[in-house]
């Protein structure tokens, strides 16, 4: 059986008087373990017992296996963290399941995007795995080792000596995908825990192996989000294209900003200003521009005139009504309540769209 074996500098950790495994267990004497129960009350002959309340009785129980003193295992429970935008953590009593909806910088697939980041994190930990089928993998064995501190003595003589403890276990990895494919979900698990000290086969905490899956899965959740991001900056700093295109329902010609509503309202403003186009009013609720154009005036000796250049339209009133259209916002020209035609918006595209792209950066 191939082993990945997962160092820990322990170094520091022995040198300050405990191991990482001592943080698992209570600090101080554990000499209460074998204090016997005290004996039943006796009662002089001449007076009356009370009558016991069966609602503070001690139940009998089975506690020869049960761990006590050292073996109690006091980890606390690590929270996943749904740190990424469109991520949220669902937990339940047997599993603990991060979901990932599509955000801006996941591409055309939040399935891919998840599937990369998390291949991402087990390259970089240098964990091989094994793709099982499409959305489950296993990783290989891997084995991590500790140093228990041995017990009591004084001034480390005659206590107890130090333990080797030894944790081996794989990961499974479990990807499942809504059918509208904008929502993917992910788990993980522990396969085959077991635990040694010193050769000898022991219990382990289920804290322990939850804690475990824990850890990959926040480390998934932080490279996702670490990819988001970088890929929004990137588009950020490539700007907000727009596209000339025909609605295949209507169709009618349009300008498509590729950007929701709320990114593309303002840069609409501010692009239109740019090439010409005066804003003499704007209705959020309906999501037009009221604006008039006319063409640069080119000043004397070119001092002082228009700094756009001629679009080769007519001059007048026009309207700009911007509306949702999927992830992206159409853009649909009006001039006296009729739409203008498709060499109107050809003669405005490019300048439109490099405007648009221009304002998206800054």
């Amino acid at each position: 059986m191939k082993l990945s074996y997962l160092a820990l500098a322990l170094t520091a950790a022995t040198l300050a008087g405990c191991s990482a495994a001592d943080r698992e267990r209570a600090s101080g004497g554990f000499d209460y373990v074998n204090i016997q129960p005290t004996d039943t009350l006796t009662l002089p002959g001449d007076l009356e017992r009370p009558e016991r309340d069966s609602d503070y009785a001690v139940p009998q129980t089975d506690i020869k296996n049960a761990p006590i003193g050292q073996r109690v295992n006091i980890t606390a429970p690590q929270q996943v963290r749904p740190l990424g935008l469109g991520s949220r953590v669902l937990e339940t009593e047997t599993e603990t399941r991060a979901y990932f909806d599509i955000v801006d910088g996941m591409g055309d697939s939040v399935t891919e995007f998840v599937k990369e980041a998390a291949e991402t994190v087990l390259e970089r930990r240098g964990i091989s795995y094994d793709v099982q089928s499409d959305g489950h993998w296993l990783t290989e064995t891997m084995s991590l080792q500790q140093t228990l501190d041995g017990e009591g003595g004084f001034l480390g003589f005659g206590g107890e000596e130090d333990k080797l403890q030894e944790r081996t276990f794989r990961y499974e990895i479990i990807q499942e995908t809504e059918s509208h494919k904008r929502t993917t979900s992910l788990r993980v698990n522990i396969d085959n825990f077991t635990q040694k000290v010193d050769g000898r086969t022991v219990d382990v905490a289920p804290v322990v192996g939850n804690n475990l899956e824990a850890d990959l899965l926040n480390a998934i959740i932080s490279e996702v989000n670490r990819k988001q991001q970088q890929a929004v900056a990137q588009l950020k700093a490539e700007g907000i294209d727009t596209q000339l295109t025909q609605q295949s329902d209507s169709g009618e010609n349009i300008l498509l900003v590729e950007d929701s509503f709320d990114q593309a309202w303002p840069l609409v403003n501010l692009a239109l200003q740019s090439i010409g186009f005066e804003v003499e009013d704007l209705n959020r609720e309906t999501g037009t521009y009221f604006v008039s154009y006319s063409e640069p005036d080119s000043g004397f000796l070119f001092i002082g005139g228009d700094d756009y250049e001629p679009l080769n339209i007519e001059e007048g009133e026009y309207e700009f009504r911007l509306l949702e259209s999927g992830e992206n916002t159409a853009v649909r020209v009006y001039q006296d309540d009729t739409m203008v035609s498709e060499q109107w918006l050809q003669a405005v595209y490019e300048n439109f769209r490099a405007a648009v792209k221009q304002q998206s950066k800054l």
